[in-house]
């Protein structure tokens, strides 16, 4: 007699999305930005004249030195007790959320030193230049995540979405959306077919293509920068 082994329908690997899907995002955003931290030491805070920068700096270097290997395995740790947390636990919704206001956090710092960073005489443009790259994806990530939390938290109290897809009835909006309403921002400064309700959701979507569009320049003025050091 023949045993047949038990096989995975495609259908369960669709719920495991559903069920998962912040989960694995938040993944996705932490491993890019572990990845941009390890490249963070190609300037030394001591080289650097501007207290914010230097502070910023520093604040990377003992990140990446001392509080990584110290969370890493908790966030794993973490990670892994939420794939099996009921969905609609309240523990599980905290964690997340917690995850994610950490990342939130870490982004806007990142967003600023980059900044700082352009004023500060740079041995490698091209490996900034790569770090970069890692960053934007992070941006555009979590502000598809900001955009539809914001709209679950609204709703969940009783209110209207506090964005509006001109494209798509709200019963028929999807968490992918947010997310393409997200990366379409590297295309249109305005974020045409995605406009906020409210004067709060009017800001952050003038924040946000501020961002996209300030980082972007940062990537073209340190591949300008590499290709100059090579000639």
């Amino acid at each position: 007699m023949h045993q047949h082994l038990p096989t995975r329908k495609p259908g369960q690997l669709l719920d495991f999305l559903r069920r998962n899907w912040e989960i694995l995002l938040l993944v996705a955003i932490g491993l890019l930005l572990l990845l941009q931290l390890s490249s963070s030491g190609v300037v030394s805070p001591e080289s650097i004249r501007y207290p914010l920068a230097r502070w910023l700096l520093t604040a990377l270097d003992t990140l990446r030195m001392v509080v990584v290997p110290l969370l890493l395995p908790l966030s794993v740790l973490l990670g892994g007790v939420m794939l099996f947390v009921p969905r609609r636990s309240r523990l599980r919704r905290s964690l997340i959320d917690l995850f994610a206001i950490w990342y939130c956090i870490r982004i806007l710092l990142d967003f600023l030193l980059i900044n700082l960073l352009l004023f500060v005489p740079v041995p490698d443009h091209a490996l900034l230049a790569l770090q970069l790259v890692c960053f934007l994806p992070c941006l555009l990530l979590i502000w598809g995540w900001v955009y539809w939390r914001l709209d679950m938290i609204a709703i969940s109290h009783g209110g209207k979405e506090m964005f509006r897809f001109n494209t798509a009835a709200p019963s028929e909006t999807k968490v992918y959306d947010y997310f393409l309403a997200s990366f379409n921002s590297v295309l249109s400064p305005t974020l045409s077919g995605f406009t906020g309700q409210t004067r709060f959701a009017r800001t952050l979507i003038f924040l946000h293509g501020i961002m996209i569009w300030n980082v972007m320049a940062l990537i073209l003025t340190r591949a300008i920068g590499s290709i100059s050091v090579v000639k």
